[in-house]
């Protein structure tokens, strides 16, 4: 998004030439001891922004750095906004360093977006005071929630001023007993009677008594935009003379007819001026012109300005100015009445005006007022494909809701363009039309690039419908090696690539995938197509992943996370990558860093995405939450799931659920329930199970290994075996290592049930040669008691000493085996689990920093394992103790 384009967001607008200071405000919210939050609420016309004006003037006099954000309905939209609240800290980081230098501090795991946004502003070594303008238009949960923990943890040198209608919705209870949020509501910052006195003084010109000024004060009740009402109008005779003629209105009616009053007292050009430019929600000379036919713009409008006619420079240019809602929404309805046809023509002439002029977005809010949609879908075709690509996918689909269905259809470009949005978004009900439709260009002659686009987004949208076989058949043709391609198509044909790779996984082709990765990352380069950074980055994870390059996937992912490139926090579909990663975290044991990833990305996970994503994201944490003995938490994590597939109608991922519950229950009550679980093979024809390909969720946990899986421990039978050998071939065929090692298990699991000891043997031989050449961990354990079993069966056995030693390595995981110790009678006092562990890495030739990160421990808490190993083996250096262990049979 430009941000240029929306530069008076970030700057107060310019104070009135005559206005009372609020000195005892100001001396009170300023106070030493005053909270570090202060919300002003109050109705239109009450004076906030004013008054937060003046605070900002205050601030930058004390020597405070300030920001200001000015809301609009446009930032429910989570990413958009994610986006301003990048510009302030940016913006405040580059204000310091004027200063001061700003060493950046090494990169950590992802905070959440609070929490990174109140970092940046701990790690600028001044005060600052951030201002929000206009909170009421906030309606997201998300977006309060943020502000929430915003607010909740604000660094010590920040305060913050809010100025909303309505009350926000920020935790406001809590802050305040905390005494860390201050509320001033209507009665607190509504005008004093010498206040009242004070802002009248200032006009000359009137002639007030005390008896008047009094008046005046209670019939407006110290509301700012009535008394400037007053004081723009007093100057007729008849409105001084019906002071006493108001006392039964309310403040509201008095400004309406104060207000008519302002504007009949103006001479009729000024007047339809004012009614014209009303219409506008930012204004400036040319577009002025534009409407009115008068050349004379710029001028007219300092000259309002400087009457205080509630029109403000809104961006320290004097090129936009801003009409106050009040006077504006009552010269709007004036002017609605009177010619509803002229008020057309000002929203489409505007709309055009914009248009020209590349403000797309103002052009698409007024040709939807002006009923123009032919312009609002030309406005909104090329505007929509920045927003997509930087994932402002809400901001879409709240202007498509506002365009009937049939004029969206006129514009097949626009069509492609919202479908992608809703698709991410997981509007199923929302996008099945678009869907119809894109089928239905099929029949029509359409230009290449605009066929393959079609394509694309119809095999995003398959995707997204989880109907794989579609969407792998639209991409299979498309060339995406364009170097030339920028802005949206470079977008697409990312995406393109990237499902390429998907497809390529999916049959086992980890060289083609590597080659569809490499085009589509070249894709998301620059300023074309960033939302797609995340799918490719997570493919790049998830490949090496089943590869069984466990090591490069586990160093990948804390990379990934690490990496501000990525920009994870801002991108909607960085997530995507975030999903890649659990797995690896998982297999490696790095469970703390797993569930502090999942914890704050699983709204994002939970809300949109590809269902494989989603899978890879919730079985590692259903699994590491058993790990952990917490089967509610694991439990509730798998309803989740569940929930997800049915709302998205993920038939797969339905199954998936299903046969997981089945696996948790076969697998920690190994001995409950055997014949009520074995139904569930009834419930499938295994030979029915589509070989094809394996979707990479597939590929990690699908129905042929849970059907198998559920046969071995319950109900094997004649054919068993022929499938096991089958799968595990496919397996082999596909380069698909943890898949294969869970599949050898399951034999080997499977011959020792059937009292085959010796080809039991073989088979859990090979899974653990496997495992240990392959750095797999999790993948054996994942099982379940019998495999634990088999492997203490196998301990101090024929096996290599390698081998041994791996087998106390598993075991060393599991929670009845945490206390193993090496049985050796040669050694005085045997070595721990953990001492075991360690001296497996020291044979390896790793360092002790090496070995801290394997084991997710410090530096200091290898040495003092070290230090108990070197002392048990009675050695005093690293040689000698792995010489020593060898010769002990430990390693």
């Amino acid at each position: 998004m430009d941000l240029e384009q929306s530069h008076h967001k970030f700057h107060a607008p310019m104070g009135e030439p005559k206005q009372v200071l609020r000195g005892d405000l100001l001396s009170h919210i300023n106070r030493p001891d005053a909270c570090q939050c202060v919300v002003l609420q109050a109705p239109a016309g009450h004076g906030k922004t004013t008054l937060l004006k003046q605070i900002v003037v205050a601030s930058q006099e004390a020597g405070k750095l300030t920001a200001w954000l000015k809301l609009d309905e446009a930032d429910n939209d989570l990413n958009r906004l994610l986006l301003h609240l990048d510009k302030i800290a940016s913006d405040l980081e580059e204000s310091q360093k004027s200063k001061h230098s700003v060493t950046p501090k090494e990169n950590s795991l992802p905070k959440g977006r609070a929490e990174r946004f109140n970092n940046r502003l701990a790690e600028i070594d001044t005060e600052i005071h951030l201002f929000i303008d206009d909170f009421q238009f906030i309606e997201e949960p998300d977006i309060e929630i943020l502000f929430r923990h915003i607010l909740k943890n604000l660094p010590n040198r920040v305060r913050v001023f809010i100025a909303s209608r309505s009350l926000p919705k920020i935790g406001l209870t809590e802050l305040q007993v905390e005494q860390r949020l201050e509320l001033l509501r209507f009665e607190e910052i509504k005008f004093s009677l010498q206040e009242t006195k004070s802002f009248f003084e200032i006009e000359h010109q009137l002639e007030l008594s005390d008896d008047d000024l009094s008046i005046i004060y209670h019939r407006s009740e110290g509301w700012a935009a009535a008394l400037q009402l007053f004081r723009l109008t007093l100057a007729k005779r008849s409105v001084k003379e019906s002071l006493n003629n108001l006392e039964s209105y309310t403040p509201f009616q008095i400004t309406e007819y104060l207000a008519n009053n302002v504007l009949q007292q103006q001479d009729p050009d000024t007047q339809e001026f004012l009614l014209y430019s009303s219409l506008l929600p930012k204004i400036c000379a040319p577009l002025c012109e534009k409407i009115t036919g008068r050349s004379d713009s710029q001028d007219i409008l300092e000259q309002l300005e400087r009457q205080g006619l509630f029109l403000n420079n809104i961006d320290h240019e004097r090129h936009w100015f801003q009409f106050h809602r009040l006077f504006s929404g009552y010269m709007q309805d004036v002017l609605r009445k009177r010619s509803p046809q002229r008020c057309k023509k000002i929203n489409s002439d505007a709309a055009t005006w914009f248009l020209e002029h590349q403000l797309y977005e103002d052009a698409l809010f007024h040709a939807v007022q002006a009923q123009n949609f032919q312009l609002a879908t030309q406005a909104m075709d090329i505007w929509a494909s920045e927003q997509i690509s930087i994932a402002c996918l809400h901001s879409v689909e709240r202007w498509a809701d506002k365009i009937p269905l049939e004029d969206i259809f006129k514009r097949p470009s626009l069509v492609v363009k919202i479908t992608w949005a809703l698709t991410f978004l997981r509007r199923r009900a929302k996008v099945l039309p678009y869907l119809t439709e894109l089928r239905k260009l099929k029949e029509r002659p359409l230009d290449w690039q605009f066929a393959i686009e079609r394509q694309i987004t119809m095999a995003v949208v398959e995707m997204a419908l989880d109907h794989l076989d579609h969407a792998f058949e639209n991409v299979a043709n498309i060339k995406t090696e364009d170097h030339e391609a920028r802005g949206f198509w470079a977008f697409e044909l990312g995406a393109a690539a990237n499902i390429q790779a998907f497809r390529r996984i999916a049959h086992g082709n980890f060289a083609g995938a590597r080659y569809h990765i490499a085009v589509g990352r070249n894709h998301n380069h620059g300023d074309s197509a960033p939302f797609l950074a995340g799918y490719n980055t997570g493919l790049t994870i998830i490949s090496s992943y089943l590869q069984g390059n466990i090591n490069e996937a586990y160093d990948r992912s804390l990379s990934t996370l690490k990496a501000k490139g990525l920009n994870i926090e801002e991108s909607y579909a960085a997530t995507a990558a975030v999903c890649c990663t659990l797995y690896p975290l998982y297999e490696k044991g790095d469970a703390d860093t797993a569930i502090k990833v999942f914890e704050q990305y699983h709204q994002e996970i939970d809300t949109g995405l590809l269902p494989d994503f989603v899978a890879a994201a919730y079985l590692p944490m259903i699994r590491i939450y058993d790990a952990k003995g917490d089967e509610n938490k694991a439990r509730m994590l798998l309803d989740t799931l569940e929930d997800i597939a049915i709302s998205a109608n993920w038939p797969r991922i339905m199954k998936l659920c299903e046969w997981e519950n089945i696996r948790r229950n076969l697998l920690n009550t190994p001995h409950q329930n055997t014949a009520i679980l074995a139904k569930a093979l009834d419930s499938i024809d295994p030979t029915t199970i589509n070989t094809d390909y394996l979707s990479f969720g597939d590929a990690l946990e699908d129905i042929t290994l849970s059907h198998l899986r559920l046969e071995v421990h319950t109900r094997p039978s004649t054919t068993t075996a022929s499938r096991l050998h089958d799968a595990i071939s496919r397996a082999q065929h596909h380069h698909l290592i943890p898949r294969e090692i869970k599949l050898h298990l399951l034999s080997a699991i499977y011959q020792h049930n059937c009292g085959s000891t010796e080809q039991a043997s073989t088979e859990l031989k090979t899974a653990l040669t496997l495992a240990a050449e392959y750095g797999v961990v999790k993948t054996v354990l994942d099982e379940g008691p019998k495999v634990e079993e088999l492997l203490k069966a196998h301990l101090n056995g024929s096996w290599s000493s390698s081998l041994n030693h791996y087998i106390k390595y598993l075991l060393s995981y599991c929670e009845h085996s945490a206390e193993l110790e090496v049985s050796n009678t040669e050694l005085q006092e045997a070595l721990t689990s953990r001492e075991m562990q360690i001296l497996s890495l020291l044979a390896k030739g790793e360092t002790n920093k090496n070995i801290a990160r394997n084991l997710f421990v410090s530096e200091n808490t290898v040495k003092f394992h070290l230090k108990n190993i070197f002392h048990k083996l009675n050695v005093s250096t690293r040689t000698q103790a792995i010489s020593s262990a060898s010769a002990h049979g430990l390693i």
